[in-house]
């Protein structure tokens, strides 16, 4: 719970359109956004408001964090928060902007107990400390075409499949019957598309999202925005779900 003054900030940011020209930025950096609907473009502007107002956004390294990084950035992660209720990301604190990908050194024990150092380059990271890690020359380059994949959407997913401790690949939901209809379509499309990898058939999801419910929860996520119409032909069930769950409808026009 935020506190009286808190709440009534974020209830006049949410009334605030964006002035004339950060819009015409957030539709030039963000492309995404500009398929909404009227109603929902005046409810997204507020939200976009909010994260600007109560995210910290901080380069790495010395990197500067321009305004329109900014707008692209909380342009795409408030599309996630469209639905009534939202809480606009509540443990996310800070987002980390590097220029390019990084390098994030894991260490991983063998078999027989020796510690090892893998070093994996990076275009994002979601933590569950509330911090999101994005490389800007990925978030930019995929926040102008369409090609499945889009690191803001991926990550900000993670945040919110994390809220409720567990990253499972299920976020907070609002009933059992919601839960129970999610865990079905989901298990029954990660595993679909662990069989078909296997028989090496061409795939929707990427190889990446066979590794953990978590990452197919958030690179259907990714596509249920990118390409609506082939997730929704292909995974219907998920389709469904995430469109119940975000109370979006991209297939037919994000409203």
């Amino acid at each position: 719970m935020f506190g009286f003054g808190r709440g009534k900030r974020r209830r006049a940011l949410l009334e605030t359109p964006l002035p004339d020209a950060q819009r015409a930025s957030l539709h030039r950096v963000a492309p995404l956004v500009t398929r909404l609907p009227a109603a929902l473009a005046a409810r997204h502007e507020g939200i976009v408001q909010v994260l600007l107002s109560e995210k910290r956004f901080e380069g790495a390294g010395g990197f500067t964090v321009t305004e329109d990084m900014r707008l692209a950035i909380a342009g795409q992660a408030a599309l996630l928060q469209l639905r009534a209720g939202a809480d606009y990301y509540p443990g996310l604190h800070s987002i980390v902007v590097y220029p390019e990908a990084f390098v994030v050194a894991h260490e991983q024990p063998d078999d027989d107990g020796l510690v090892h150092v893998d070093e994996d380059e990076l275009s994002g990271e979601s933590w569950q400390q509330g911090t999101v890690v994005l490389a800007w020359d990925d978030v930019r380059r995929e926040s102008k075409k369409r090609d499945g994949y889009n690191v803001v959407l991926h990550e900000f997913a993670h945040q919110l499949d994390d809220q409720n401790g567990d990253a499972d690949g299920t976020p907070f939901l609002r009933d059992r019957e919601q839960i129970e209809r999610w865990h079905a379509a989901f298990q029954a499309a990660f595993e679909e598309h662990k069989r078909r990898l296997k028989r090496r058939r061409e795939v929707l999801f990427d190889e990446d999202a066979a590794e953990s419910p978590a990452e197919f929860f958030a690179t259907a996520v990714e596509l249920f925005f990118e390409f609506p119409v082939e997730l929704k032909r292909e995974f219907g069930g998920v389709y469904d779900v995430l469109a119940a769950w975000l109370e979006l409808d991209p297939a037919a026009g994000l409203g």
